[in-house]
């Protein structure tokens, strides 16, 4: 994250960020500050119901901790190449603006009427929104947990780009989030190979612009890694051929993990809620759960990963919300 940008995400803390209130009773609690979780806060806000979001990484959610200098296309009603710290930024400053209470504390539990924070501080809400995101995939590859759990060379997110200057660098996979690593590390690492298990990339920009000059870029297809080679930290990789079963060894300081994600439902194992094949939220059109007052949004509830969806099941939960603790004539 740039200089000015880290001001914006650390420096004005305190002016933006509300300290936990005495008295914590409240209509509406969200877990989870990125943009689903923000903006469902952000709406019933707007709609008066006293409302506070649960964030104890950074606030932005996976558009700040992954990947804050990335361009982002794809997001109706801003301007193209939009930074994801800004377009997170922007989110924030939507819930700052509907009154919302963001309280920077890590949930340690959820129940069905509120969220225990760490040394047992209880929030009580009539409506608790779950919006914990996703986190990365593993790639399922040998050695591949063993040199990550120990800062081994094994990475699955760039927040950082300038960390793997002068280094060769492998990308596993071939979606949208491998491609914007790749662009995102040309001119910085020395070398970068992607490889991708099928015959075509799958992102929906294309084929990768490769510029001259950024050091040496290849893309291998209908190939895999078939292990990691290195004792304490990565030295390279086998590369597996899978039409004809030859492999090959490549020399390489990082591996980069992008085959996709996974819901991060650690913290409602026990609720009850019911999940799909995928681990996914079950929720209706509403984003109701089946637990009564339990809604779900955004990456923990949607196969679809876009900043767009996640928004949008916000405003559809905030009216759900509504629904649920106003009791309107029209219920």
């Amino acid at each position: 994250m740039s200089g000015e940008a880290a001001e914006a995400f650390t420096g004005g803390k305190e002016d933006r960020i509300a300290p936990a209130p005495q008295q914590h009773e409240y209509d509406v609690l969200v877990v989870g500050g990125g943009p689903a979780g923000l903006s469902a806060a952000a709406y019933c806000g707007r709609k008066f119901l006293r409302t506070a979001v649960f964030e104890g990484d950074c606030w932005g959610g996976i558009l700040t901790r992954w990947c804050p200098d990335k361009k982002i296309d794809n997001y109706p009603g801003t301007r193209p190449g939009v930074r994801a710290d800004e377009l997170a930024q922007s989110i924030v400053d939507f819930a700052q603006r509907a009154g919302v209470d963001l309280v920077e504390k890590r949930v340690e539990e959820i129940s069905r009427d509120g969220v225990i924070l760490a040394g047992g501080v209880k929030y009580r809400g009539k409506v608790v929104i779950l919006a914990n995101g996703s986190m990365a995939a593993e790639a399922g590859i040998p050695r591949e947990m063993e040199l990550a759990d120990h800062d081994g060379g094994i990475f699955y997110k760039i927040p950082d780009p300038s960390r793997f200057r002068g280094k060769r660098v492998i990308i596993v996979g071939g979606g949208d989030t491998a491609l914007s690593h790749l662009q995102r590390l040309q001119g910085i690492a020395s070398r970068i190979t992607l490889v991708h298990r099928q015959k075509t990339l799958r992102s929906e920009y294309g084929a990768p612009e490769i510029q001259d000059g950024d050091g040496e870029v290849a893309i291998f297809l209908e190939t895999a890694v078939d292990t990691i080679l290195g004792d304490d930290r990565v030295m390279g990789v086998r590369l597996k051929d899978l039409a004809s079963g030859k492999t090959r060894d490549l020399p390489a300081d990082a591996v980069v993990m992008a085959v996709g994600t996974k819901p991060n439902f650690a913290l409602f194992r026990d609720l009850g809620v019911f999940l799909d094949s995928k681990g996914h939220v079950v929720a209706d059109p509403w984003q109701r759960t089946n637990i009564p007052r339990i809604l779900a949004i955004g990456d923990i509830s949607s196969p679809l990963k876009m900043i767009v969806t996640a928004v949008a099941q916000a405003a559809v939960a905030a009216h759900q919300a509504y629904v649920e603790v106003r009791s309107p004539y029209w219920k």
